[in-house]
């Protein structure tokens, strides 16, 4: 007898489908509900992924706005050719506002050294020896070596690594020989560049000595501005500081009047109030869109025509976001502990609609910014403003070990879980269907054998006839 290779095989039944389906009947009945609770599992995970992006994005937001000075925004406005201006002006954390007549007298210049020599080819020195390049408090030193050419020279001055900033060129003059060019980089009064050397031919370079080809064509000096009628000077051309928290960087001399004096920039520095309101309406914009995500993600499921529809947010049902909802509207509503003017930002223009969403009144905030600057900054800034209470108070949800980050571990323990269920389902089913297969291998051998049985005697019948 040929052997079976499969179920109905001896006796021509199809039982090969009927173990397909039962199997496939046992598996609906046993991983069915594993499979539902994997991918239910799998989208709150997801959507608390998202939740927490979401919060990190405003606490990003709110984390700039409470840093110390954050609300300390100041225009500047100076008098001045735009496409030529005279000077520029940055306000520093902690600046406040002011006029002042700026003059600028002086920019700041480095040393400068220039000689002339016959080739920058030909050897000029027949042994080795230093120079030494010192401009203020900063000094390095070259060594050069017999056979040195005013060209090999200048490479190893330009390219030393204590060099700390000077530079040296040659240029070529129409009599065909070499002028060198050295500016120390350096500025400020009394910085004028110095230059020896340690060999009687290294007198070329040395500025002073005899036989030097070097002559100073232009002197260290500091930058000098008249602020107000008061001198300031600075070995740069940035005064940093000369007037507090404000840095001023001079471009070019004043312009001079028809007397020849010369003629000052007024500097005006006054609350950048639109930069504060800019400031405030991201608080707004992210409250808003973190409030919104969560709506998203919280939406259950709708009902049409009597028909459940798949529409909810991966949250839906899941108490975090109303926790964090809840949390948010208390802390914006809650009376201020930190201004003695306002007691909630809807004092400086704040609103909220039926929705619980926040909008910002710009003229009438403007006009809290101009009566009370202060208190305002002191209502939304600060490590205990609304900005840094709001930040705090979110960042226990997502911080490690954190109320999301728990959600996470133990939805991530339900997984584990389930795939573990998943594995040992795929176990019995395989036992089941071997279970089937010995069954109904039994029944078909059987009804062959029935079948074998009933030719026999229907060919004894036909014998006997």
């Amino acid at each position: 007898m040929p052997a079976i290779t499969s179920a109905g095989a001896g006796s021509g039944i199809d039982l090969e489908s009927v173990i397909s389906s039962s199997v496939a009947a046992k598996k609906a009945q046993i991983q069915q509900p594993i499979i539902t609770k994997q991918n239910s599992t799998q989208i709150t995970l997801s959507g608390i992924g998202q939740l927490k992006s979401s919060i990190t994005s405003y606490t990003d937001i709110l984390d700039k706005l409470s840093k110390p000075g954050a609300f300390n925004k100041r225009a500047i406005n100076i008098t001045q050719d735009k496409d030529n201006p005279v000077l520029k002006a940055e306000s520093k954390s902690g600046g406040s506002n002011g006029q002042y007549n700026i003059t600028v007298n002086k920019l700041a210049t480095s040393s400068r050294q220039e000689g002339v020599f016959a080739s920058s080819t030909t050897p000029l020195i027949t042994q080795d020896g230093q120079l030494t390049f010192k401009a203020g408090d900063k000094e390095f030193k070259v060594n050069v070596k017999a056979g040195d050419t005013l060209q090999s020279i200048r490479k190893s001055i330009n390219g030393n690594g204590d060099n700390f900033g000077l530079s040296a060129n040659i240029v070529n003059t129409a009599d065909g020989k070499a002028k060198l060019i050295i500016d120390s980089g350096v500025s400020g009064d009394g910085k004028d560049l110095a230059i020896s050397g340690n060999t009687a031919e290294l007198a070329l370079f040395s500025t002073g000595a005899a036989g030097s080809v070097m002559s100073q064509t232009q002197a260290a000096g500091s930058a000098e501005i008249l602020v107000d009628g008061n001198t300031l000077k600075s070995d740069t051309n940035v005064f940093d500081d000369n007037i507090q928290d404000l840095k001023l960087t001079v471009l070019r001399v004043s312009d001079t009047d028809s007397n020849g004096d010369r003629k000052s920039n007024k500097l005006d520095i006054t609350t950048d109030k639109s930069a504060i309101q800019e400031m405030v309406q991201q608080f707004v914009d992210g409250y808003n869109a973190l409030q919104d995500k969560m709506g998203a993600l919280g939406k259950r499921n709708t009902i049409a025509g009597g028909v459940r529809q798949d529409d909810g947010g991966a949250l839906a049902g899941d108490s975090s976001t109303r926790s964090i909802s809840s949390f948010m509207a208390n802390t914006v509503t809650r009376p201020s502990g930190t201004s003695t003017t306002y007691g909630t930002i809807f004092e400086v223009g704040i609103k909220m609609d039926n929705k619980g969403k926040l909008s910002l009144d710009k003229e009438k905030f403007g006009e809290a910014v101009d009566k009370n600057f202060d208190q305002v900054v002191a209502l939304f800034g600060g490590e205990n403003g609304l900005a840094g209470t709001m930040s705090k108070g979110l960042k226990e949800y997502t911080k490690s070990g954190g109320i999301l980050a728990q959600r996470t571990d133990t939805l991530n323990s339900e997984l584990r879980s389930l795939n573990q269920k998943q594995a040992n389902s795929n176990e019995q089913l395989v036992k089941y269907e071997a279970s089937l297969r010995a069954q109904y291998g039994s029944l078909d051998a059987l009804i062959v054998k029935m079948n074998n049985s009933a030719s026999s005697l229907n060919t004894l019948q036909v014998k006997n006839q």
